[in-house]
């Protein structure tokens, strides 16, 4: 299997691809100087020579790419190169004089290369390979063993032992001074890269993770400058608003809210100063759906601690308005239930002995025509007045609950068969309970049968043409029951029943008011029906919703929960 290469691989090899790089631009710049001398100056003695050598660096640069891909170790491929360019140094060197040469220098910039590409430890072993060919070749030179190339004469001190000694002395503490300080700055420059990925490492970690918190908050995000344009937009403010962040990019903060008190804020933002400003509103979101949203602001500093901007944080609090809006209502008819029940209990015994009184009159008195129909009247309205009154004392009084496991298929088809023998039952209105199996929770039997009454007496009054009334009774969470213990599901089992009629349905308007006491769109209602039956479902912890059109029929969702839960009411249309 081919070994993948390692990241310190890939840096030698973009090294040594610079070293190759540096040695053929070093080269052609020595050829170009060459061809210049050889233009301004007239034939140069050494022309051939070099010329020569150059073209023999050239032929080995391209041995050395060519064996790039094949060769494994490439630290020994990196000494390979270095020691070849020693060698053409010392041929420069031989073919210019030797000993008088002024090219010793080409021995540094090889120094210098092996630092940058082997580091320290490599810069040494060059430096101590440059200073053995240098010495070696001078002491040849100096015995006469071998005679470098000259094209004037030698001058007489480079005789000299002493000038010999000397010359080599300082070439060779030359080169280890430069092995020294090139080694020391290109073991500096690792470490400082090493420490800079790290960081940049570290800092790419950050941005990840402070991105993912971004994204992931629940809340809406944006930045904006000083004047208020938006810089940025997180996914939670996207689906709060319906915008995407390309849409919003560069406008103004206070044109995408459009509220007062958001515009105050961009008049003069340093005035946020350390506490956050907080305002609500309405939002109307791209789709045209008005939506309620609190949002905050806050100053965005620099790591300078200087002000360059605003961050805004909004919510859509549409449900929270919601559930405030219901509870002081429900605080608010709790009072009146409180005031009506008393006064309704002072009414009702002076009622009974008016009713009662009334009675005895018509069956004593012998009345004719007018007189006995207004007589008639009066009897009817007080037994009217006296249902209202007893309705209204059930609801605002209503009786603790006496809750047993009960079969609810069961209850609705003792509620139907009561309904079909009373007064209210239209025939034309067909009766039909869908099941497919036995429904069982815990309830107060009396009470869900008030609640069941209510509601089909509903339905029926809505139909008054006739039409089709469905009971559908499940298990909401139907892939999760115990098929094998039908009878006694778990307890936190969620029971659902849905009572559908094809009646003249509830308007817009009215939907809003469903639950209200009192509420009705019927002649002669009382408006506690509903009433009732929201406050029983309430009791046994459940939730009621409906759903309705204007002439499309109703359906009326109830939720019975097994344990203790919190009432929800939904209103769609």
């Amino acid at each position: 299997m081919k070994r993948e290469p390692s990241f310190s691989d890939k840096d030698l090899l973009f090294r040594i691809k610079v070293l190759m790089i540096l040695r053929v631009v070093v080269i052609t710049v020595l050829l170009g100087t060459v061809v210049i001398f050889q233009y301004r100056v007239g034939q140069l003695p050494f022309i051939l020579s070099i010329t020569i050598l150059i073209g023999i660096t050239y032929l080995l640069t391209i041995f050395y790419a060519l064996l790039l891909g094949l060769i494994k170790d490439l630290r020994v491929f990196c000494y390979i190169q270095t020691i070849g360019d020693l060698l053409v140094e010392t041929g420069v060197i031989y073919i210019t004089g030797g000993i008088e040469s002024p090219f010793s220098f080409l021995y540094i910039l090889t120094i210098i290369t092996a630092s940058i590409v082997l580091y320290r430890p490599g810069s040494y072993i060059i430096a101590s390979l440059a200073s053995i060919l240098y010495g070696t070749f001078i002491d040849l030179e100096f015995y006469n063993i071998i005679h470098p190339l000259r094209y004037y004469p030698k001058a007489p001190i480079s005789c000299e032992p002493s000038y010999l000694f000397y010359i080599v002395l300082i070439n060779i503490s030359a080169f280890f001074l430069v092995a020294f300080l090139s080694g020391y700055l290109s073991e500096r420059l690792k470490k400082v890269r090493e420490e800079l990925k790290e960081k940049s490492g570290d800092l790419i970690e950050l941005q990840r993770f402070h991105e993912n918190v971004v994204r992931s908050i629940g809340s809406g995000l944006l930045t904006t400058d000083l004047k208020g344009g938006i810089t940025s937009f997180n996914q939670a403010g996207e689906g709060i608003s319906g915008y995407k962040f390309e849409e919003v990019k560069g406008l103004s903060c206070p044109d995408l809210f459009d509220l007062p008190e958001i515009s105050m804020v961009f008049k003069e933002p340093i005035m946020i100063g350390n506490n956050p400003y907080r305002c609500e509103g309405i939002f109307r979101r791209k789709d045209g759906r008005k939506i309620y949203i609190g949002i905050s602001f806050s100053l965005l500093r620099d790591e300078m601690d200087r002000v360059k901007g605003v961050i805004s944080i909004f919510q859509d609090i549409t449900k929270v308005k919601e559930m405030e809006e219901r509870v002081a209502r429900a605080e608010r008819f709790a009072a009146i239930g409180k005031i009506s029940a008393g006064i309704a209990h002072e009414i009702r015994n002076p009622l009974a002995s008016m009713s009662g009184s009334i009675q005895v009159l018509k069956d004593e008195l012998t009345l004719d025509g007018e007189n006995r129909r207004l007589m008639e009247i009066v009897v009817r309205e007080t037994d009217r007045l006296n249902m209202i009154i007893k309705e209204f004392l059930g609801y605002a009084n209503p009786k603790p609950l006496r809750s047993r496991r009960c079969n609810i298929n069961k209850i609705i088809e003792e509620t139907l068969t009561l309904l079909k023998h009373s007064r209210e039952y239209n025939p034309k209105i067909e009766l039909v309970i869908s099941n497919k199996i036995e429904i069982w929770a815990e309830i107060d039997p009396e009470q869900m049968k008030q609640v069941f009454w209510n509601l089909s007496i509903n339905a029926i009054q809505a139909m008054p043409d006739g039409g089709k009334l469905e009971i559908t009774t499940s298990y909401n969470n139907q892939d999760h029951i115990d098929r094998d213990n039908i009878g006694n599901p778990l307890s936190r089992q969620r029971v659902k029943m849905v009572f559908h009629d094809t009646g003249i349905g509830i308007s817009k308007e009215d939907m809003a008011k469903i639950f209200d006491p009192f509420f009705t769109t019927k002649e002669g209602g009382t408006g506690l029906g509903l009433a009732t039956v929201y406050r029983i479902i309430e009791d046994h912890g459940g939730s009621i919703g409906i759903k309705s059109q204007p002439g499309k029929g109703t359906y009326v969702n109830i939720y019975l929960m097994g344990g203790n839960h919190n009432l929800g009411i939904d209103t769609e249309h």
